[in-house]
C-alpha cells in the first residue's frame, strides 16, 4: 500500500498488539502445561488412574488452545494492526476493497462453534447488494464494548456514505 493511499483514509479500526501478545503468551503457558502433563506420564510419575486423565486433559487442552495460540501469534507479528479502514469511496478489509454503494448493511455476527468444536471469533458481516457476504474476523482481539462501539462506527459511516 502506498503512502498516498494511507493518507487519504478517513477512519480505521485497530486492535492493540499488546492484547495479541498477552493472549498468545497465556496460550503458550497453557500449551506448556499440556506438554508437562504428557511428560509426567512418559517418565512414569503417575498412578494408574492418572494415566487415563492426564493424556486426555493434555490432548484436549492442545486441541482447544493450540489454534488460538497460532491465531494470536500471527496477529502479534503482523505488520499492521488495522482490522478494517475506509475512505470516501471504499471500505478496506484486508486485501478486499468494497465500494460503499455496494454495501447493503453491516452487522456483528455472533460467534459459534465450528464442526470441530473450536470457538469461532466474533466477526463483522458485510452484506452486499448482490447477495454475497464478507466477514471481517476480529480474532477475539476486541472486547464486547469495543465490538459494539466499532460496529456503531461502521454502521454510522455506512449511513453517511449512503446519503452521498
Amino acid at each position: 500500500m502506498s503512502s498516498s493511499t494511507t493518507q487519504t483514509r478517513q477512519g480505521e479500526i485497530r486492535y492493540r498488539r499488546l492484547t495479541a501478545i498477552c493472549k498468545s503468551g497465556l496460550c503458550l503457558l497453557f500449551l506448556i502445561l499440556c506438554v508437562l502433563l504428557l511428560w509426567v506420564i512418559v517418565t512414569g510419575q503417575t498412578q494408574s488412574v492418572e494415566k487415563i486423565y492426564y493424556p486426555m486433559a493434555a490432548v484436549l487442552g492442545m486441541w482447544l488452545v493450540g489454534p488460538f495460540f497460532f491465531m494470536f501469534l500471527n496477529r502479534s507479528i503482523q505488520g499492521s494492526t488495522v482490522l478494517v479502514s475506509w475512505d470516501q469511496q471504499n471500505l478496506y478489509a484486508g486485501s478486499r476493497n468494497v465500494p460503499w454503494n455496494q454495501i447493503r448493511k453491516i452487522e456483528l455476527a455472533a460467534p459459534s462453534r465450528s464442526r470441530w468444536q473450536l470457538a469461532a471469533s466474533p466477526m463483522y458481516a458485510i452484506y452486499l447488494k448482490d447477495g454475497t457476504r464478507i466477514h471481517i474476523h476480529t480474532d477475539h482481539l476486541l472486547g464486547k464494548k469495543g465490538l459494539q462501539t466499532t460496529l456503531n462506527t461502521l454502521q454510522r459511516t455506512l449511513e453517511e456514505h449512503k446519503g452521498e
